[in-house]
């Protein structure tokens, strides 16, 4: 408990800094002059490619699952995952879309957990993918290319864990010693062990894993189009190669502590990577503020009424652990 109010505060305070730093030295004239030549007719344009993204996304994870699992149904945790990290602290989305998964599909709370995790992990490929495809030409700073270099050995370690896992052989060795001692909490975990290694080795085959990437690439192929679609709107002028290099950092970039939904943090990565292509402060701004909005607002929207719908409270979500 007490280490979640620390790093929620972090993310309050360094959302709070990273948006007067966004925000420092724009002038107020300066946006409405870039809103005012908008092509506010055009604003379905980003909505519905980020709304085609998630249909990719909530596709790619129902086939993770298995179990006849319908895309409506992971769909529907999805969007109530991404509701709950724009409106609660401490990151908890990913448990949550776990977790309703696991009840609307009678399905246990470790399975499910665990096919986010693998979910996640080909999110990752498809952005670090999509990152080195449309990798600008020009010299980037070393702070860029250093973030860069992590995020390849991140999805190295990643991938080792996962191959790992899925061996039937090592989680047999491990559970094995751990029923051996016999002690409840441990024959619990024993057993979630050995779900989740079922589950990696359903999905390890290269025709699946190729089939998942592909999927993944499609998803931020999407919201990069969603990204574009802003900029052209704000008539905002950016090569369209290096858009989605932009999303891509972007995206990956959201994993440091911050406040819910991102506010702040969102502001200053889009600002700073638009500007390593000419962007000036003020657009720069601008076109966070409607992108931000553009997947804000319709996650808000979609997340409640599913919530509601499901009839899910703040104390469905405390019992989690429980499953």
């Amino acid at each position: 408990m007490i280490r979640e109010k620390i790093i929620t505060i972090s993310g309050i305070l360094l959302s709070i800094i990273l948006l007067f730093f966004s925000i420092r030295g724009v002038k107020f004239e300066e946006i409405i002059v870039t809103i005012e030549r908008a092509e506010g007719r055009l604003i379905f344009l980003p909505v519905a490619s980020i709304l085609a993204s998630v249909l990719l996304s909530a596709f790619k994870w129902s086939r993770i699952t298995g179990n006849n699992v319908r895309v409506r149904e992971t769909f529907v945790a999805l969007i109530i995952g991404l509701f709950v990290n724009n409106v609660l602290p401490a990151r908890i989305g990913e448990v949550v879309r776990a977790y309703v998964l696991s009840v609307k599909c009678k399905l246990s709370l470790t399975y499910t957990f665990s096919t986010v995790l693998i979910d996640r992990f080909f999110d990752l490929t498809g952005l670090l993918f999509l990152t080195f495809l449309f990798l600008p030409k020009q010299n980037l700073p070393p702070q860029v290319s250093r973030a860069i270099y992590i995020l390849v050995c991140l999805l190295i370690a990643s991938l080792l864990f996962l191959l790992i896992m899925s061996r039937e052989r090592f989680i047999k060795v491990i559970t094995g010693k751990i029923e051996k001692i016999g002690w409840t909490v441990l024959l619990k975990i024993s057993r979630r062990l050995t779900e989740v290694q079922e589950n990696l080795r359903r999905v390890r085959s290269p025709l699946t894993s190729l089939f998942f990437f592909l999927i993944a690439f499609l998803q931020w192929l999407f919201m990069s189009l969603s990204l574009f679609f802003v900029l052209y709107i704000l008539d905002v002028k950016v090569n369209p190669m290096y858009v989605p290099f932009v999303c891509a950092l972007l995206n990956m970039g959201l994993v440091v502590p911050s406040s819910p939904g991102y506010v702040g943090i969102y502001q200053f990565l889009l600002v700073y990577l638009l500007s390593l292509f000419g962007v000036p402060k003020h657009e720069g701004l601008t076109v966070s503020i409607l992108f931000h909005a553009s997947w804000y607002i319709p996650y808000n929207i979609l997340g409640f009424a599913f919530t509601v719908k499901e009839h899910l409270n703040l104390k469905d979500f405390k019992n989690m652990k429980k499953n």
